[in-house]
């Protein structure tokens, strides 16, 4: 990702369910001739300043330059008449200040304003889609469980699922809960030829009968093969 990326940022409003519930919203919608009118003119004006954090102003080259009610009529697509009216209506309840520059300033935005850089917000995607492949992993684990207590072969592909992966991990195994990057299911491969699928799966279903967690699941298996063969060498030397 390039560092232009991890500046750009989106900003969305964000209105707590009771917004419209608030004195000052209900008031304005109150007022003729055109109430919700105002409260839509003031919606726009919010989304119009949230990159300026609540401060709108126009910005023609090195100038700053004051909205005028006209502009504001241009600008938000409302009728000049109800923007000169709603103006004032705001500025009465304190919703919104004109300060000594022309600034336009509105007052409450800043609890309202949300903002996320294009890297956080790939970064929440990331934990997101991590967070529903476990998911995933725990249904499939209860749902093969379930079928072993009734008796029911489970049918699904032993392969890898391409499909699925966690942290550059794929899922393999019988009951799909084993965690492997792919160059050591590729070790396994090499270190158990013959069975390296079988070694895999009697760990996958240890884990769902036991309810075992482990950091590594490769590094289990290897530590399971070397008990394995220090027990074979113990009972050659017995007999």
């Amino acid at each position: 990702m390039s560092s232009y990326e991890k500046e750009i940022k989106f900003y969305w409003l964000q209105l707590k369910e009771d917004f419209f519930q608030d004195e000052s919203i209900r008031w304005l919608e109150e007022q003729k001739p055109n109430g919700r009118d105002y409260a839509y003119f003031y919606l726009k004006l919010c989304l119009l300043s949230l990159k300026g954090n609540g401060v709108l102003i126009r910005k023609v080259g090195n100038m700053l330059i004051p909205y005028d009610n006209k502009k504001l009529s241009e600008l938000t697509n409302i009728d000049f008449d109800t923007v000169v009216i709603a103006m004032n209506l705001l500025q009465k309840i304190g919703l919104i200040q004109i300060l000594e520059t022309g600034e336009i300033f509105l007052s409450q935005l800043e609890n309202l304003i949300g903002s996320k850089s294009v890297g956080a917000l790939k970064k929440q995607q990331q934990r997101l889609k991590q967070k529903n492949n476990e998911k995933l992993i725990e249904k499939n684990n209860q749902m093969t469980i379930s079928g072993q207590n009734s008796g029911q072969v489970s049918s699904r592909n032993k392969n890898i699922d391409n499909n699925i992966y966690i942290n550059n991990k794929y899922i393999y195994g019988e009951l799909k809960n084993i965690l492997l990057k792919k160059e050591e299911y590729e070790k396994l491969k090499i270190k158990f030829p013959s069975d390296y699928e079988k070694r895999i799966n009697n760990l996958s279903t240890y884990i769902a009968s036991k309810g075992k967690k482990y950091k590594s699941h490769y590094a289990t298996i290897l530590n399971w093969a070397s008990k394995e063969e220090k027990n074979k060498n113990t009972e050659r030397r017995i007999f």
